[in-house]
């Protein structure tokens, strides 16, 4: 099994490689939505969270993903809340599926760099990078965020430096999608696919 932890700030382009891998026939996880699949079916996370934040992060009876996203993004002593309730939970569930997937290569999107040391398989990083201004503009057309909530969810992620430093491989993605595409397909042929 190859394990390829996609990772990069907000907006670099995590997904886009993500899915080019898949087409390879990787395996693909996305550990944003395994974490938001805890959060919405735990009852045990729920209440928690409900515990630390009261009423506002709730919208009809359940954990909002939006309400605790502003909750998250508001102060680093919130998201650390949220990630000490969250992460062990999510590593709980991954671990084990990754474990389950040994015949399969596998590449999983995961945006908080400084949290592959939990995870419990040998892998290698490639880190998506990507201009301030370029990731800006994307992150809104593409998710309909505001520049304000950009910059507050950037703010709050690793430095650009950290995910370079402790990438295996830094894809940059300041170009069209024909440029990535190639320099993807270096990057596979020349790297993943010789190992």
């Amino acid at each position: 099994m190859r394990l390829v932890i996609i990772s990069g700030l907000i907006g670099s382009g995590k997904s886009t490689i993500s899915k080019l891998l898949k087409r390879k026939g990787y395996h693909y996880l996305n550990a944003d939505k395994i974490a938001k699949d805890i959060i919405l079916g735990n009852e045990k996370v729920q209440n928690k969270l409900v515990k630390s934040f009261g009423s506002n992060v709730v919208f009809n009876n359940n954990v909002s993903i939006i309400k605790l996203r502003r909750k998250l993004i508001s102060s680093k002593s919130n998201k650390k809340i949220i990630e000490d309730i969250v992460h062990p939970y999510f590593f709980r569930y991954i671990n084990p599926l990754i474990n389950k997937l040994k015949g399969y290569n596998v590449v999983l999107e995961l945006p908080l760099l400084d949290t592959c040391k939990k995870i419990s398989h040998s892998y290698k990083i490639i880190t998506v990078d990507c201009s301030l201004k370029n990731r800006l503009r994307r992150v809104i057309k593409k998710r309909g965020i505001t520049r304000l909530e950009f910059l507050h969810i950037n703010k709050m992620q690793a430095s650009r430096s950290f995910y370079l430093d402790n990438a295996d491989y830094i894809l940059p993605n300041n170009d069209t999608m024909s440029v990535l595409n190639k320099k993807f397909e270096k990057l596979y042929l020349n790297n993943l696919m010789s190992k």
